[in-house]
């Protein structure tokens, strides 16, 4: 069989979405670096930290079940069920998000950061992503994408020396997302009227107990990395917050990138599931083999230029040594991250593709008791030196785990 690439046309279109996105986060790093405190940058990656998990909540796992569901229709009928169905799962948590939000400004310091990413969890209610995957129609959502994230790059760059520039970026990055979701709505969720497809209270609790299983892990697996971030402030200078921050943005980017590629290739990766296990295990074989030489060379650039690699993101400005010290020393270690998330998004594909929900959540609990532990190691006397560390024990946690569980339904499955 030849080597399986991903429809070329869409994978280009996925990537250059996400890469988007993430230069977009990267861009803004060095005009916050440079025109704010270096003290308020904390608690700005913790606001966006607590953005992607309440995202993550109100997704309810739709983005990575809905696209298998759509792919696999018979008719348009049956997508608008799909679509209808995905904003009924979406609803509840989104109400519960926004409580959540509007609740913390009064419970913890800088609060407000939390109430103004409220757009960002609403835009994830309309998020049309999924279904512009599964139908091969995610190019013109890409291009829009691109231009809304100009605009707010080119607004906030002209506003960088207002004092509520971190304001500021949290609403604009909140509401070009929130923009570009209501563009799509008629194009999608409202394409056709929806009280007709609405499902029964019955089938709303089935898609519930399927879904809270997928959610559950997509919820740990960001409070692995979240809950040590947010754990940090107690045991860490400002200055080690603010870079271990920027470092955790930075392995988020590359989720995102690798994410790319496991989203673009998902339909087709379904087709070959269904062609049995051979089929899948040839086609793994090949995607792992070209995510490891992509990720493999990304490592090694990280750990003999992590100097270099700052320079370029910072714009060339140093206005704070401690901080650029701090964050050198931190790219260097996590430098093995790539990889180690590359070689598991196919395992995760694998689970969910065998519809085994209840191990994925399982492995996602194993992985957060992990992070618990490395918690409790920093309130037991470990040097808070080591907390750069986390990520690679992580990811490489995760790789283990995951590896060992799809080996056995394997064995299980050849028997």
């Amino acid at each position: 069989m030849k080597f399986q690439f991903p429809i070329i046309n869409q994978f280009v279109s996925i990537l250059a979405l996400n890469v988007t996105n993430t230069l977009f986060q990267l861009i803004l790093i060095p005009i916050l670096i440079n025109h704010t405190a270096t003290n308020q940058l904390g608690p700005y990656f913790l606001a966006l930290s607590f953005s992607v998990l309440a995202s993550i909540f109100v997704n309810f796992g739709t983005s990575q079940t809905s696209v298998v569901e759509i792919k696999k229709a018979a008719n348009e009928n049956e997508r608008h069920t799909i679509l209808v169905e995905t904003l009924a799962l979406r609803f509840l948590p989104l109400c519960i998000g926004i409580i959540i939000s509007c609740l913390l400004p009064i419970l913890i310091n800088n609060g407000i950061y939390y109430l103004l990413v409220l757009p960002i969890i609403i835009a994830e209610f309309i998020n049309p992503q999924f279904y512009l995957i599964a139908i091969y129609k995610i190019n013109r959502y890409t291009f829009l994408n691109f231009i809304l994230r100009a605009v707010v790059i080119i607004t906030i760059i002209i506003l960088k020396d207002n004092k509520n520039l971190i304001e500021i970026t949290l609403l604009g990055t909140g509401f070009a997302m929130l923009a570009l979701n209501i563009i799509y709505l008629p194009f999608t969720f409202l394409k056709e009227r929806i009280s007709p497809a609405l499902p029964s209270f019955k089938k709303i609790k089935e898609l519930y107990s399927t879904h809270i299983l997928v959610v559950g892990n997509g919820l740990t697996v960001h409070l692995q990395q979240s809950m040590f971030l947010f754990a940090l402030p107690s045991f860490v200078t400002p200055i080690f917050l603010s870079a271990y921050g920027l470092i955790d943005k930075l392995i988020s980017s590359f989720r995102m990138l690798v994410n790319a590629y496991s989203s673009s290739v998902m339909p087709h990766a379904a087709t070959h599931h269904q062609m049995g296990f051979e089929r899948w295990k040839t086609f793994k074989q090949q995607q792992n083999r070209l995510l490891f030489v992509l990720c493999l060379v990304a490592g090694v650039i990280m750990y003999i230029f992590p100097e270099q690699l700052l320079t370029i993101l910072f714009l060339g400005k140093n206005n704070n040594q401690s901080f650029f010290s701090e964050a050198t020393q931190l790219v260097k270690i996590i430098s093995p991250v790539p990889l180690l998330i590359a070689l598991n998004v196919l395992n995760v594909s694998e689970l969910i593709l065998e519809k085994k929900f209840l191990i994925y959540l399982g492995a996602g609990l194993l992985v957060l008791l992990i992070s618990l532990f490395s918690i409790d190691a920093l309130k037991l006397g470990l040097p808070a030196q080591y907390a750069g560390y986390y990520p690679v024990v992580i990811e490489g946690a995760c790789l283990l785990i995951y590896s060992v569980i799809v080996q056995k339904i394997r064995n299980e499955q050849s028997r």
